[in-house]
């Protein structure tokens, strides 16, 4: 009796589990690709705040003092909770971008679609750039950025290519440093924060395609990571479009692809914006107004821009969001020329262009040693 009674009970929980089972996968399945996606993120997000915590929890063991223990453990108890709560915010934004994007899922690299006809960056020239971004070796233009307008950013062309699942992809150098007083000498030395090689490839309509990049990040001048780094082809990555030549209001879509690493969307607002704070060097106003972007990225949920493009000219402005509110911090442009002889321009705002270029030759041979 207590054998069947056994074997009663077990179908029964059988069956339940069956039920439970069927029900989250038909649950899962009337969600879409991309909602899906979204939901597997976020469960490999709470895993990783699991591993995290758990590798914090074996250093606090190792400590000497039992009260620097404790302390330890209540630190890696709030931060686990902090994390958590922002696994669920990057969730919600993935979420949110399936909608914007009317996106089912991300199949399709466009590198790899034989109806885009990709052209050699060389043979791309000042009539058939794309109007807000080029691939034209030499061009080469300087931002002031950062919270406070400390950070200098200088994005050079190089005339170097590279084959990316079989697309030619211009290799754009990307610098961002902070001009600091040397101790020593009193003079000013470059701080790296952040060196980028970008690969940018242009189709024959003048779209221009975002194929990977390799991002050195530094800390007090040390390289702590490639954070953001990724290749279309490699690890499931895929390549996006950075900005489209004739941009359609209210379109969005991504400029790259790489779970957990790069994610980027832009979404086009107005052909004919003008910012209530103007670039004074590079005013919309002047031309009868911009390109308006929205630009956003699920990996950094509370942060988004508005940026400014003129034709022509390209980017110009970009303005700083946190959770839909701006914060001030702001990104401009300074100055544009067809070569790295535009440092030594004083609207570019360099104190010293020599050192400022040695420094970026040493930290980027193959794009700034001239």
């Amino acid at each position: 009796m207590k054998h069947t009674l056994l074997m009663m009970s077990t179908l029964a929980f059988s069956v339940s589990s069956l039920f439970f089972t069927t029900t989250a996968i038909a649950q899962e399945d009337s969600r879409s690709p991309c909602e899906r996606t979204a939901n597997q993120m976020f469960q490999a997000c709470k895993s990783d705040v699991v591993d995290d915590y758990k590798t914090t929890l074996a250093n606090c063991t190792n400590l000497a003092l039992r009260s620097e223990r404790v302390a330890c453990r209540d630190e890696a108890k709030l931060v686990r909770m902090e994390e958590a709560e922002f696994c669920g915010d990057q969730r919600d934004a993935r979420t949110d971008a399936c909608e914007v994007l009317g996106e089912e899922r991300y199949d399709a690299d466009p590198l790899l679609d034989p109806a885009i006809v990709f052209v050699d960056p060389d043979d791309v020239d000042h009539s058939t750039v794309n109007p807000y971004v080029s691939v034209v070796a030499g061009h080469t233009y300087v931002l002031r950025a950062g919270e406070e307008g400390e950070e200098t950013v200088v994005v050079h062309v190089t005339e170097e290519s590279r084959e990316i699942q079989g697309v030619l992809c211009r290799v754009v150098a990307d610098a961002v440093v902070i001009a600091e007083e040397d101790e020593e000498d009193g003079g000013i030395e470059y701080v790296a924060v952040e060196i980028t090689d970008d690969w940018f490839a242009q189709d024959m309509d003048g779209n221009v395609y975002y194929c990977g990049e390799i991002a050195r990040n530094f800390e007090d001048d040390i390289l702590v990571d490639l954070d953001g780094s990724f290749e279309s082809g490699r690890e499931f990555a895929k390549a996006g479009v950075l900005i489209m030549a004739m941009p359609t209001v209210g379109l969005a879509h991504r400029t790259e692809f790489s779970l957990g690493e790069a994610e980027d969307i832009i979404q086009y607002l107005d052909l004919a914006s003008i910012p209530s704070v103007e670039n004074e060097h590079f005013p919309c106003a002047d031309v009868g107004g911009c390109l308006m972007t929205f630009d956003f990225a699920p990996l950094d949920p509370e942060s988004t821009e508005n940026k400014y493009y003129i034709p022509g000219i390209g980017f110009v402005l970009a303005e700083a969001m946190e959770d839909g509110v701006l914060t001030g911090e702001r990104e401009e442009l300074l100055c544009v020329g067809d070569s790295l002889d535009i440092l030594v321009d004083p609207q570019c705002e360099i104190e010293d262009p020599e050192e400022l270029l040695e420094e970026l030759c040493e930290l980027s041979p193959d794009a700034f040693c001239e």
